[in-house]
């Protein structure tokens, strides 16, 4: 009789908890005390974009120092400066990009986007964006940046690791005084 109670004590935990997360994915993130990121099927936060590494046919990273204009070419990524920047592997791993968490800007605070430190366009063949993002400011967590998504009224954070590469490939350049292409 004791194992019985036991059985359906356990039973009915576990459709309460299965209501309770029911309830939780019907409700807007503003109900999840600050948890504004979506995740996937696997629990990971869920991808930025929705394009494929083979749709990119260009890039462009730009400064207040710099420009850089990269493109996909039938032999590879096209460039004439001797920066290095390996842009199949940027493209690669930025089309996994993933936001850790959003925040609501607060008022008078720059986040380093004002200008933004790099701005990141990645477009298709066509010209059309696969994405834009402005790349601030080192988060106090020494691990993300704050970045703002143009038409987005939150800041997102995304892993430093993300945006690294190309953040240097800026700073290289505008030391040197290029500023077209760069090598792949």
């Amino acid at each position: 009789m004791m194992a019985a109670r036991s059985w359906l004590a356990v039973l009915l935990a576990g459709v309460a908890l299965s209501i309770w997360q029911w309830n939780e994915l019907r409700e807007g993130p503003e109900h999840h005390d600050g948890h504004t990121h979506l995740h996937d099927e696997h629990g990971k936060p869920a991808r930025l974009y929705d394009w494929n590494v083979a749709d990119v046919t260009q890039v462009i990273l730009s400064s207040p120092q710099a420009r850089i204009t990269m493109d996909r070419e039938p032999d590879g990524w096209r460039s004439a400066s001797a920066t290095d920047f390996d842009v199949a592997g940027f493209v690669k791993l930025f089309s996994q990009l993933r936001s850790e968490r959003q925040l609501t800007p607060i008022a008078g605070q720059p986040y380093g986007l004002a200008p933004p430190h790099l701005r990141i366009a990645l477009r298709d063949v066509q010209g059309n964006a696969l994405a834009l993002m402005d790349v601030g400011d080192l988060a106090p967590d020494g691990f993300s940046r704050y970045v703002q998504v143009p038409g987005e009224p939150n800041l997102r954070m995304v892993p430093d690791y993300q945006v690294r590469e190309p953040l240097a490939a800026m700073q290289r350049s505008a030391a040197s005084g290029q500023g077209n292409h760069l090598k792949p």
